[in-house]
């Protein structure tokens, strides 16, 4: 592929992606005009996403797309169904602070 093809598949996925409303957990958060209030106790007490991503994970929750990182570490950026993260990602919210709290 030249770089104006690659140019134009990445022009195109985004594209995709926006039709489809496919988000990371950071774009869903950072879009989400309001949060539910387990998301809001959730940030209060983990301060970023990375448990709540791999609760969804536990929770077998769909991705749509899935890319692991380098190899320095391990990085999961998956992607998801904006409707379905608006269901589920309070209820897995939910359960990291419920387990936070058990825990203690």
């Amino acid at each position: 592929m030249d770089k104006e093809e690659v140019i134009a598949y990445k022009k195109m996925v985004e594209k995709a992606k926006n039709d489809a409303e496919v988000v990371t957990l950071r774009e869903w958060y950072d879009s989400t005009k309001s949060h539910h209030q387990e998301i809001i106790d959730y940030m209060n007490s983990f301060k970023q996403l990375g448990r709540l991503g791999k609760e969804l994970h536990n929770r077998g929750v769909n991705r749509v797309t899935e890319r692991v990182g380098d190899n320095i570490r391990t990085h999961v950026e998956a992607t998801y169904s904006r409707g379905l993260l608006d269901i589920v990602a309070p209820l897995c919210a939910l359960a990291c602070m419920t387990y936070k709290k058990n825990k203690t």
